[in-house]
């Protein structure tokens, strides 16, 4: 039920990146960075410590403070790149409790890693095919081989950084906030277009035609978190929250 409600929360996410990056002209590369970045963003959910919360609390008013402000001006890239950089400021300036600065960047890392991986597996092969990969197909494949990869790898990461303690953590920490600062940012973005008398652009129609791969995605999203769920139960992997 748990990597079911991870998947719900992951194929959304994938799914709007997903389209940024084909709309950047990446092509069948676009898996890549799409599932590395949702990747990472819900591990970093999932270890839900400052963290996490912090990179979210500073997405969220930066992008708020500039519909407000500025309405008609404001472009998708001027508020992801503003967020991040206030993000990687703020993780840079704020000192955060040991087990925050230890583990949640590093469950980061370690979701930004394996998405990376699964992602360029998917950019390898559906050139291969003669058709795109469905939504639900994709989801479901991203949501369970990424997650058991991930809990297979985390621990690796987490004593990684434990073994270099405080050394290299503020540069962390200012990567995890500046990360979902900016992606927070840009789902607001997503969001909001509709209800700014904006231009229309390529990027604003393709998000809208996510209305209809979305339904499918959950579904995928969903079945692949079950069906990682269950894998790691069958080998008896241990939680996460206990790394």
């Amino acid at each position: 039920m748990v990597w079911g409600l991870v998947g719900l929360i992951y194929a959304p996410l994938f799914l709007g990146l997903l389209t940024i990056f084909r709309e950047l002209g990446l092509g069948h590369a676009a898996f890549i960075p799409a599932a590395a970045l949702a990747s990472a963003v819900g591990a970093a959910f999932y270890g839900a410590r400052q963290v996490a919360i912090t990179g979210t609390v500073v997405g969220v008013t930066l992008s708020a403070l500039l519909f407000l402000a500025v309405p008609q001006s404001v472009g998708l890239w001027s508020v992801v790149a503003l967020a991040t950089l206030v993000g990687a400021g703020v993780g840079w300036w704020v000192d955060f409790p040991d087990r925050c600065s230890l583990q949640v960047p590093a469950k980061a890392i370690a979701g930004l890693s394996t998405g990376a991986l699964c992602g360029g597996l998917l950019a390898l092969v559906e050139p291969l095919h003669p058709f795109s990969f469905g939504a639900a197909g994709t989801l479901a494949f991203l949501v369970s081989a990424n997650g058991v990869l991930y809990v297979a790898t985390v621990p690796w990461w987490v004593g990684l950084a434990a073994r270099h303690g405080r050394r290299h953590c503020d540069i962390v920490e200012a990567g995890v906030v500046a990360l979902l600062a900016g992606t927070v940012a840009s789902g607001l973005w997503l969001a909001a277009v509709p209800l700014m008398n904006v231009a229309e652009t390529s990027l604003s129609l393709a998000m809208v035609s996510l209305g209809n791969d979305l339904p499918s995605a959950l579904f995928g999203g969903v079945l692949g978190g079950a069906v990682g769920g269950v894998l790691l139960e069958v080998f008896g992997f241990r939680w996460v929250h206990d790394v």
